[in-house]
């Protein structure tokens, strides 16, 4: 009844009998045999197959949260059974783009190191995306860029935060701004932002609208090296993660703009997948490898 059970809770997480079938891995018809089979055992209907995909019935929701706690239950207890035990098999994760490549360098290569036997599938994307991804089961866990309150947003997945990443407001040194400007005055000027849908370009505009302003974009670019050239060139304002801004602001003589009503600070968290079993330890390995990597540092002496 366990396999019956980690399908349905795969199949209400990915919302798809293709996605299950292939995280399982079984063919759609075994998939869906399970589920037949689970129903028949709790002798109720735990899916809505009027519509398309199939929703959870009140029958089903309630089934899946007792789901999720046995194989949780299930899962500590072969944990604490085999404490020495390996991990072993695939582990698929997510890098937001807007991170410190080597950061990410440094994680992945702590892992290949404390695990051989794991076997990585590594992609980078959009904070947005992967958090998608983690929950449909495309992956099984990522390391993103999320305003406050991700946890809540997230419901059914483990989220870690590992650190706060400020945003800085940038601008090139021939750019004429008042020494504290406002968020009217941030407004009437152009930006040079990342696209839809950053999450950091969303934060600016829901603080924009607020004084009666939206963005006005001189261009939207994907990467930081030409968004900080053309920053650098007057183009317009942009936001740049304060732990990258360095190397980028030496080069294309870029100021920092103190704006005291735009000041955006963000959650760097790792977020994963329940019930991965063994991989869990590499998870949380992941975890406290960039906790570390990621700590303020102490000034120099």
């Amino acid at each position: 009844m366990l396999s019956e059970m980690r399908a349905f809770v795969l199949l209400a997480e990915t919302g798809s009998i293709q996605l299950t079938a292939e995280r399982l891995p079984l063919t759609q018809p075994a998939v869906t045999r399970q589920i037949q089979r689970l129903e028949a055992e709790l002798g109720t209907v735990l899916l809505d197959r009027r519509s398309k995909p199939p929703r959870l019935t009140p029958a089903g929701l309630a089934a899946l949260d007792r789901c999720r706690a046995i194989l949780g239950a299930v899962g500590d207890l072969k944990a604490s059974a085999s404490a020495d035990a390996e991990p072993q098999g695939v582990l698929r994760i997510g890098a937001a783009t807007a991170l410190s490549c080597e950061v990410i360098i440094d994680a992945v290569q702590m892992i290949r190191g404390r695990f051989p036997k794991v076997a990585l599938r590594f992609v980078g994307g959009w904070a947005h995306d992967l958090r998608d991804q983690v929950q449909a089961g495309r992956l099984d866990a990522a390391v993103v860029l999320g305003a406050a309150g991700l946890s809540e947003r997230l419901a059914g997945l483990h989220v870690r935060k590992v650190a706060q990443e400020d945003m800085r407001i940038v601008a090139g040194s021939g750019a004429r701004l008042s020494r504290r400007p406002g968020l009217a005055e941030l407004g009437d000027n152009d930006w040079v932002l990342s696209p839809l849908p950053c999450d950091a370009r969303h934060v600016l505009a829901s603080a924009l609208s607020g004084a009666g302003r939206a963005v006005r974009l001189a261009a939207e670019i994907q990467g930081l090296e030409l968004q900080t050239a053309l920053i650098g060139q007057n183009l317009g304002l942009g936001l740049v993660p304060a732990r990258r801004l360095a190397p980028y602001a030496r080069r294309n003589r870029l100021k920092v703009v103190d704006a005291p009503e735009a000041r955006f600070a963000f959650d760097i968290a790792l977020v994963s997948a329940p019930h991965l079993g063994r991989l869990d330890s590499v998870v949380e390995a992941l975890g406290d490898r960039l906790a570390a990597a990621l700590a303020p540092r102490p000034p120099a002496a």
